[in-house]
């Protein structure tokens, strides 16, 4: 039992219900988004349920419908698709498409400390945009919810995709795609340097000497890149996970390669072909030298629960007979690829669509079947369905058995390593959860009955310790090489570092340094972070520790003399001039 794979659950707050014409319900009496005893309820109820994590979005813009988007002729509220191409900020039909979720967020730091208090055991992801705001703040806010909390922060990583979110922050537009991953990769590298930057022991505390700290062991960052110079070191010592947990999502490929070197937990979508995704996912992290176990794929799906199938399937249709209250066969038609112009909105789908024409778009038709319980579905009803469903975040509709039956499936046929839980309308929906599908996910095996560990990422890796489930550091390795091969390195170009204590005498060529200021060195050389670089001392345990801190700064062709100073100087002879 030890050994057996356990499913990873999140929760993902929203409290308008995740499902676009939710708030319409008539049990929805308020607004909740600013409701503290709304998230008192929410975060307790998830760690109720045992919960591996509690999550709050944001926003940097806010996204007001037009004046169309609300009457009649404008089609009424639907929740956005931008994945789909008919909403979404910025995309066709964002209007027609509007959701008040698009509108009300609040700030997600914020939220997150409040809820630490209101809490014990569950890990807490906030979310912070690289692209608009600075590294070093978020280092220091992320490691102090991480100590306040006792170790259960995370961070979810975004990077924008909205002009309006840009012209918040003085930009015309969102940088491009490339821009923002790799501003988002020196970002990560940063906060890993600065919560790396106290080493353990550097609290010395001796009251009768008068000596609190080791200053030896506390480095600063003196990062130097793109988007960001960072000196450190960070104001605030090592947290309970040091570096903490990261969450990602996103449709790029950049995106993609990012989660596999970075993130402990992907957020992914769930529709067709989904084996396949979720392979291509775990084969990227360990084309990165990962165990890709410790990387978790999760879906976000709104769960419909109820005692008996029937209550649940009744509840499914009360929300999306709330939704577009004007049929829209252009915008159902745009999702599914087909014409559904000659047909009316009270025709049965599978009595005019032919699903062997849309195979694409044909598991659509088949997850509304479901959630509604019945194959007799209208076009009205589909079109409701897809107006209801945000960003391929498929609804899974039953009673608590049926809908572990199917995570159980999804689990077992490796799809997803958990779920998300997306409540589809606020109150009741996450309770529902909780006490109908958790005890039998618990009954089969699947899921834990008590947490275990102190952090999050114990928790989470299922395993002890503050280091054991980090994902690997994605530097290049420094190489070890004998002192006639980094004579050979030099003859071509490479630059060449003493990291002696006391280099007198150094090898010709050589840059005399102190082993803690090479990466200040490095860079105030002017030596660009893809061009070589040896360093060598009077042993590899002196080299190999500032080979390592350049690596970690970003150079990527390090290498150090095996011998050190003594081997590379019988071997350089005039070689290190020659042309």
């Amino acid at each position: 039992m030890a050994d057996k794979r356990q499913l990873r659950i999140g929760h993902s707050l929203w409290p308008l219900g995740r499902h676009g014409s939710a708030w319409r319900l008539p049990r929805v009496h308020r607004l909740l988004e600013g409701d503290p005893q709304f998230y008192r309820d929410s975060v307790q109820t998830a760690e109720r349920g045992l919960f591996d994590y509690f999550f709050l979005g944001s926003s940097e813009s806010a996204r007001l419908p037009a004046r169309q988007a609300q009457t009649a002729e404008g089609g009424g509220f639907r929740a956005a698709d931008g994945a789909r191409g008919i909403g979404g900020s910025g995309g066709p039909g964002a209007d027609h498409y509007w959701t008040p979720n698009q509108l009300i967020k609040l700030e997600s730091f914020t939220a997150t400390s409040f809820v630490a208090a209101l809490s014990r055991n569950i890990g807490l992801a906030a979310t912070f945009n690289t692209t608009y705001h600075h590294p070093y703040t978020i280092a220091r806010q992320a490691a102090t919810l991480d100590h306040l909390s006792g170790g259960r922060a995370a961070i979810n990583i975004v990077t924008g995709r909205a002009d309006d979110a840009a012209r918040n922050y003085g930009l015309p537009q969102q940088p491009d795609t490339d821009d923002r991953w790799e501003r988002a990769e020196e970002f990560i590298k940063i906060l890993w340097s600065l919560w790396d930057g106290w080493e353990d022991g550097w609290l010395i505390n001796d009251k009768a000497g008068g000596v609190y700290i080791d200053p030896d062991r506390i480095r600063s960052s003196d990062f130097h890149g793109r988007f960001f110079d960072v000196a450190g070191p960070i104001n605030i010592p090592p947290s309970p996970q040091r570096r903490i947990p990261l969450i990602v999502a996103g449709a790029s490929q950049r995106s993609f390669e990012f989660g596999a070197k970075y993130a402990d937990v992907r957020f992914i979508p769930f529709a067709d072909r989904q084996a396949e995704y979720y392979r291509t996912q775990k084969d990227l992290a360990a084309g990165y030298g990962r165990n890709p176990d410790d990387y978790f794929l999760l879906p976000g799906i709104t769960f419909y629960v109820d005692e008996t199938s029937t209550g649940a399937h009744a509840r499914f249709r009360e929300v999306q007979d709330l939704a577009t209250p004007v049929y829209s066969a252009s915008a159902l038609g745009a999702v599914l690829g087909y014409d559904l112009t000659p047909f009316a909105q009270t025709d049965r789908v599978l009595d005019v669509v032919d699903l062997a024409a849309i195979p694409d778009a044909a598991w659509v038709v088949h997850r509304a079947i479901h959630g509604f319980g019945d194959e007799h579905i209208t076009l009205a009803d589909l079109d409701h369905f897809v107006a209801n469903m945000p960003f391929n975040q498929v609804p899974v509709v039953g009673s608590g058995t049926e809908v572990a039956d199917w995570i159980e499936e999804q689990f077992l046929d490796r799809k997803l390593d958990g779920v998300v839980v997306f409540p589809p309308f606020q109150p009741g929906a996450l309770d529902a959860f909780v006490d109908l599908v958790v005890p039998e996910l618990q009954r089969r095996g699947l899921f834990r009955t008590s947490y275990e560990g102190t952090t999050f990422r114990e928790r989470l890796s299922g395993r002890s310790g503050r280091t054991v489930s980090r994902p690997a550091t994605p530097v290049v390795t420094p190489e070890l090489v004998d002192a006639a091969e980094a004579v050979r390195r030099v003859a071509a170009g490479a630059a060449l570092f003493d990291v002696r204590n006391t280099p007198t005498d150094p090898v010709d060529g050589a840059v005399p340094v102190a082993k803690d200021a090479l990466v200040r060195a490095v860079a105030e050389a002017g030596i660009a972070r893809h061009q070589p670089v040896v360093v060598y001392c009077g042993s590899i345990a002196g080299s190999g520790p500032a080979a390592d801190a350049l690596s970690a700064a970003g150079w990527s062709q390090v290498s150090h003399v095996d011998g050190g100073y003594q081997a590379i100087r019988s071997v350089v002879a005039d070689a290190v001039t020659s042309p």
